[in-house]
């Protein structure tokens, strides 16, 4: 297979949570070429991304700032500099627009949702029903697969799959293109999709290749490329 080319999002010095080494070594490893990509200032500048580039990887970090929202700001948000908000939107928009495959985690999952339309929970810990420590890097709980989705098919035979937690922000409600995977014990969404080109986790699966999660980078690469050569 020659190597598809990834676009991992984004590079922004004045961010303090800038995106680590577990991205492209989770492409590197499933067949892919990892490339990060700082900002992207307007369209133009993205069309070239989505034209270079044969999918598009969006990444955790801090949170959407509340102005890209529409919102008033939570006591408990960590806002990204405006610059990864403006540049994670546009290309998210192009790459599905350009129908090219997205596999967008934790923050990524959130922004691209935000992108096309969906709304946005700045604090999930204000739900009464939340119990599980989502923000603990070392939590490990389960995420319910709904049956029939892209997702649930890269787990043959499982209904549920163990994820790790690093957020307190969260989709609210997902945007009308996109299809529910996957769900928490206390009602968050852990995972969305679109088609066979799109999908959306919260949780880290970059972390977890050693672990259970290295489906989802296989499927992404190999989608990538297939897509490439059509």
């Amino acid at each position: 297979m020659n190597k598809p080319n990834i676009a991992i999002a984004s590079i922004i010095f004045d961010d303090p949570a800038l995106p680590g080494a577990n991205y492209p070594h989770a492409v590197e490893a499933a067949g892919g070429r990892a490339f990060y990509v700082g900002s992207v200032l307007n369209q133009s500048e993205a069309d070239y991304i989505l034209s270079h580039f044969d999918g598009l990887l969006l990444t955790g970090g801090a949170d959407l700032r509340p102005e890209t929202l529409g919102q008033p700001v939570h006591e408990k948000a960590e806002p990204v500099p405006a610059e990864r908000d403006e540049t994670e939107l546009r290309l998210a928009r192009a790459f599905v627009a350009g129908n090219k495959p997205i596999l967008a985690i934790c923050r990524g999952e959130q922004v691209l949702n935000v992108a096309m339309g969906g709304t946005h929970c700045q604090h999930i810990f204000d739900r009464p029903q939340v119990h599980i420590a989502h923000q603990n890097r070392e939590t490990r709980h389960d995420a319910f697969l709904v049956p029939g989705t892209l997702l649930a098919s890269l787990f043959p035979g499982q209904r549920k799959v163990l994820v790790n937690s690093t957020h307190h922000q969260a989709v609210e409600t997902l945007a009308p293109c996109f299809t529910l995977a996957a769900t928490s014990e206390d009602g968050v969404v852990e995972a969305y999709e679109r088609g066979d080109r799109i999908l959306a986790t919260q949780w880290h699966p970059e972390r977890l290749i050693g672990e259970n999660m290295m489906p989802i980078f296989t499927w992404f690469i190999e989608k990538c490329a297939a897509v490439r050569d059509e």
